[in-house]
């Protein structure tokens, strides 16, 4: 009874919030505003209950691992990440609002888009890191396919990925050669005028993309979500899965650039390789972090 009257007021609360946010949002939006808002409570209510995050409908049991457990956790880091980015977005927004009614003349900030960025990205990585943490420090360290296998590895290991890493940013290369982009479409894209901007925003976006990403990465698709699927399929599927997943998250960036899956799909195959060979998730960590950084330097070097 007590867990039925918490998911009742609960329920009502996401309801009523994203009734509020409806209302306030309709001169912004075409259509039933109030309704969008109603579902998107709903929504965000039923996310929160599957993740048990609301007080009142948890339920004491120990973590589970499968399929399902895959699916929220690549659900949780895209919805985590445009959570995080509309939080930074209402922010911005809210501020420009106070200071126009206080009559304060709104200060030009240049890296807005970037901190939005950043913001987005460092709550889908928070979100991942809790939802994986849960299993505990033994699964962590575990380096076989069901584990995250957060653990050293053998020094053979670090250089395969030095190696796969330099093969797979010539093929890029190669491949650019070969096919070459659309330049002007790519230019438009966010994150190449984010790196046309001089100053410190590129340097942020290149720790970002450098120094933070591979790591984050790794830990949630070859680690937390490789492990869920290969306690449930063999592990070739789990890598072929995986793989095409971590594709299809990054298909924005390589939207007007198709030739550009080919390879991110050569890197994260081989992530996932390193991960099974060596029981480590550290040599893909390496090979994601120099991927990124050879394509980001040659992007610089051959224009």
């Amino acid at each position: 009874m007590r867990f039925f009257a918490a998911g009742i007021l609960w329920l009502a609360a996401f309801c009523a919030a994203g009734f509020v946010a409806g209302v306030h949002f309709a001169r912004f939006l075409h259509g039933h505003a109030e309704v969008a808002g109603l579902a998107a409570g709903l929504a965000v209510f039923l996310l929160s209950a599957l993740l048990g995050w609301l007080p009142g409908l948890r339920k004491k049991r120990a973590p589970r691992w499968g399929l399902v457990q895959a699916f929220w956790l690549v659900a949780g880091f895209m919805i985590m990440q445009l959570a995080g980015i509309l939080a930074c977005t209402l922010f911005f927004s809210g501020a420009a609002w106070l200071l126009h009614r206080l009559h304060v003349a709104v200060p030009a900030f240049g890296g807005a888009v970037l901190v939005t960025v950043v913001a987005g990205y460092l709550a889908s990585a928070l979100w991942s890191f809790w939802y994986i943490g849960r299993l505990g420090p033994a699964r962590l360290r575990d380096g076989s396919v069901t584990g995250i296998a957060w653990r050293p590895a053998a020094s053979w290991g670090y250089f395969t990925a030095f190696v796969l890493a330099v093969l797979i940013i010539v093929a890029a290369v190669v491949i650019v050669h070969l096919v070459p982009p659309n330049v002007a479409a790519l230019q438009n894209m966010p994150s190449a005028k984010i790196f046309g901007a001089p100053g410190w925003p590129t340097l942020v976006l290149a720790l970002l993309a450098v120094i933070i990403a591979p790591p984050v990465e790794e830990y949630v698709f070859r680690g937390g979500v490789f492990a869920a699927l290969a306690s449930r399929v063999s592990p070739l599927w789990a890598g072929v899965i995986t793989t095409a997943v971590f594709v299809a998250v990054h298909a924005p960036e390589k939207i007007y650039y198709p030739a550009g899956f080919i390879d991110v799909g050569l890197m994260a195959a081989a992530a996932a390789w390193l991960r099974v060979r060596f029981g480590s998730i550290r040599p893909g960590i390496l090979l994601h972090l120099l991927y990124n950084f050879g394509l980001m330097f040659a992007a610089g070097t051959l224009g």
